[in-house]
């Protein structure tokens, strides 16, 4: 087990020691003092390990389980479970405690593994059975054998110092320190997608663990999906019942409601510490508590697999995509390789004409996504050194970006009916660039942001899954006045919505209208202004530059 985690670490280890003696060597160059930097760096990372603990109790209270000597004091067979895995991994039993909320997560934190703390969810105990808890827990178990905070902690020193580096040469007036500015801010950049590389690669080391322990990668595979659409479906039902509460003018609903929020948003706020990512997790299928099928799931996870831009997406994410887990638990060669769940037979059927369109178009759409900011950086140098020349080349630059990646976000064609809010799924020409103009009809069943009076986003649902419904508009308090004073009216309302589904990985749908069964229709005018800004950008940039280079 050690030798499969630290083969999985060895790559982005020697990348951050590659970029930190790097670091080094352009300060020793420069006459720099090595030692600030890296001393201040040491400092701040060991304030951080002193106190995250701590920091994370407060912000997730938990009732704690007590440890009586030779068991946890609880009847629930979960303190059993932590307690046979933790000797089993040569640790001492682990500070255990149960979170009230209803999403399904569990976390570990702590300084080593003599004070490890693994806090499980009420919801990851209601929606797993005990094969899958257990497979959660020895996960959980594997982050404590392994050591992965302490060897995340002294990982994390490499960026801050990188950061300095940038720091103390942008501090400088000299011009000759302006290379090694962008040379340590590019640095610091790729060390943490680096960070995040090994993080990843813990993630997967602790899945790998799980299924040795336990001889039951099908359960660890379940347990994942499980709580991904319970993360999912929990959202929907909290955006269900405010609605309801709002409807009935239930007073100690609503503030029950909001407590709830308030709580399960300081779970979200340490996402990075759990066994899932929330950001990855949200799914538009009608998650059923259980039975779930793996074939109908892999399904509705091939554009994790399938579209190019689930593997780019990957990179910036903390977490491996639920895919990627299941594969190499599958290919891990364990005694307890899953059976049941198969993501390589998702990978064979990465083909046709969709996906042919998408893999064609990613090269397109990268610099596109990224070329307007590009373009918006190098204007703010040009106006800070006064170079009108360059300004005008980066405001045609931007401005042609701007318009080629709103045309291919929000394509002006005819939006095309869906039967099943479910069949957007299995859409793999789709992504966070290109949007795929539809038309849904379903009930609005809550809001955005469950509880939130303000919240203008939607969650409409039909009778195979529900979407996230985005309501845009460029001009000032626009969203929050309609959340105000429009969304009430659209509560538990039959709706048809025409937008732009996109997927990031989670998929959303970007309203342009909305036709209620009752009251005015809902428009709106963010694509309209897109469009318009990025051309008068366009044609201003290329009129000045014409000026300006005649």
């Amino acid at each position: 087990m050690t030798g499969y985690v630290l083969r999985r670490s060895a790559v982005p280890l020697g990348v951050l020691a590659a970029l930190l003696a790097a670091g080094g060597g352009v300060l020793v160059w420069f006459g720099a003092p090595l030692w600030a930097p890296v001393v201040l760096a040491v400092l701040v990372v060991s304030a951080q390990y002193a106190l995250a603990p701590y920091l994370v109790q407060w912000l997730i209270p938990a009732r704690r389980v007590e440890w009586l000597g030779d068991r946890y004091d609880t009847l629930h067979p979960v303190g059993e479970l932590v307690v046979r895995r933790c000797r089993e991994a040569g640790v001492r039993p682990v500070r255990l405690g149960i979170v009230d909320d209803r999403t399904p997560n569990a976390f570990t934190f702590g300084h080593t593994r003599g004070n490890a703390r693994i806090y499980l969810t009420r919801g990851l105990l209601e929606r797993l059975d005990e094969r899958e808890l257990d497979a959660v827990v020895s996960h959980e178990v594997g982050h404590v054998k392994q050591n992965d905070v302490l060897v995340m902690a002294i990982a994390s020193t490499v960026p801050i110092i990188l950061y300095y580096l940038f720091l103390f040469f942008r501090s400088d007036r000299n011009a000759n320190n302006a290379i090694p500015a962008v040379v340590g801010f590019v640095g610091y950049l790729l060390s943490q997608l680096v960070l995040l590389s090994l993080g990843r690669a813990r993630e997967l080391g602790a899945d790998r663990y799980s299924c040795q322990v336990t001889g039951d990668g099908d359960a660890l595979c379940s347990a994942l999906v499980a709580i991904g659409y319970g993360m999912g479906q929990v959202d929907a039902d909290r955006a269900s019942r405010a609605a309801e509460a709002t409807r009935t003018k239930d007073k100690d609903a609503q503030k029950a409601l909001a407590k709830e929020e308030r709580r399960h948003q300081r779970t979200r706020s340490i996402a990075v510490l759990g066994i899932a990512d929330h950001g990855q997790s949200t799914t538009i299928l009608a998650a059923r508590e259980r039975g779930l099928d793996p074939a109908e799931v892999m399904g509705a996870l091939r554009w994790d697999a399938c579209n190019p831009w689930a593997r780019f997406l990957q990179l910036l994410s903390t977490h491996p995509l639920v895919v990627t887990r299941i594969a190499a638990l599958e290919d891990s060669g364990l005694p307890g390789a899953p059976q049941g769940w198969s993501a390589r037979a998702v990978a064979d059927s990465c083909d046709g004409p969709e996906l042919t369109r998408a893999r064609r178009r990613f090269w397109f759409e990268l610099p596109v996504r990224y070329l307007p900011f590009i373009a918006l950086l190098v204007g703010l140098v040009a106006w800070g050194r006064h170079d009108w020349l360059l300004l005008a080349q980066a405001a045609t630059v931007g401005g042609a970006a701007l318009l080629a990646r709103t045309a291919l976000t929000r394509p002006l064609w005819r939006h095309v009916p869906v039967a099943r809010v479910a069949q957007l799924l299995t859409r793999l020409d789709v992504g966070p660039v290109s949007g795929l103009p539809v038309e849904v009809r379903g009930r609005v069943i809550g809001r955005g942001v469950p509880g939130y009076v303000l919240s203008p986003d939607l969650v409409v649902q039909d009778d195979s899954g529900f979407v996230p419904v985005l309501y845009q508009q460029p001009w000032p308090f626009a969203r929050s006045v309609f959340g105000l004073l429009r969304v009430p009216e659209l509560m538990d309302t039959d709706v048809v919505v025409r937008g732009w589904y996109r997927r990031s990985p989670a998929p959303v749908l970007e309203l342009r209208d909305l036709v209620p069964d009752r009251g005015a229709r809902v428009r709106g005018f963010q694509w309209a202004t897109a469009y318009a800004v990025s051309l008068a950008l366009l044609v201003a940039g290329a009129v000045a530059w014409t000026q300006l280079a005649g």
